[in-house]
């Protein structure tokens, strides 16, 4: 099996990451209209073969890691795993008790896979400083700041077009968060970096 660099790594997930929004947005909509069941059922799992290929791609990352970062892998996923159990435990709950509706239940759900990889960075990024390293330096990879404003621009993307398709107030408000709260880390990691850049030390 052969190792690919940080940096492939990167730009591979952002790439999946992007078709992925692509045919959520256009594919979507038609899985709701479709007269046929086959039909219905291709519109609406198509868009998760990129998710698979990105879950492929962090599997082989993981694989072919050293055993110090198989441990920061592992750990991170592990409270990831929790944190999605909890939120999903709650949810299903509240749904059961008609607290949240089926279709907020629904949306919920698309919103589990995000969830989880967002933790994982997280905790992983803590435990790499644990071990005196930092998860944020990848001198051969796609700078975290620019992953952040990536991610914050695709949510960007489908939150205009939530707005335009008349989406519930929930959806909406959901959306702007996650893009806000990426482009203020964005600007935080970028920050960050120059700091790093005028004190000599190494780049984040």
């Amino acid at each position: 099996m052969t190792r690919f660099s940080n940096k492939q790594y990167g730009q591979r997930a952002m790439l999946a990451m992007a078709i992925y929004i692509v045919l959520l947005l256009t594919l979507l909509p038609y899985a709701r209209r479709a007269e046929h069941l086959s039909l219905q059922i291709l519109c609406a799992l198509l868009p998760l073969v990129p998710i698979f290929y990105v879950i492929w791609l962090m599997a082989k990352r993981i694989w072919l890691s050293d055993e110090l970062e198989q441990r920061l892998h592992l750990i991170g996923l592990g409270a990831a795993t929790a944190v999605v159990a909890v939120f999903t435990l709650v949810s299903g709950f509240l749904a059961v008790a008609k607290v949240l509706s089926l279709d907020t239940a629904a949306v919920i759900l698309i919103w589990v896979f995000p969830l989880l990889m967002l933790v994982y960075a997280g905790v992983r990024a803590w435990a790499a400083r644990r071990y005196g390293s930092d998860a944020f330096c990848e001198d051969d990879g796609i700078p975290m700041y620019l992953r952040f404003l990536i991610g914050a621009g695709l949510l960007s993307i489908v939150a205009v077009w939530a707005y335009f398709h008349s989406a519930d107030d929930f959806d909406l408000g959901l959306l702007v968060g996650l893009a806000a709260a990426l482009a203020l880390g964005a600007s935080i990691l970028l920050l960050r970096r120059w700091r790093s850049r005028r004190s000599g030390g190494t780049e984040a």
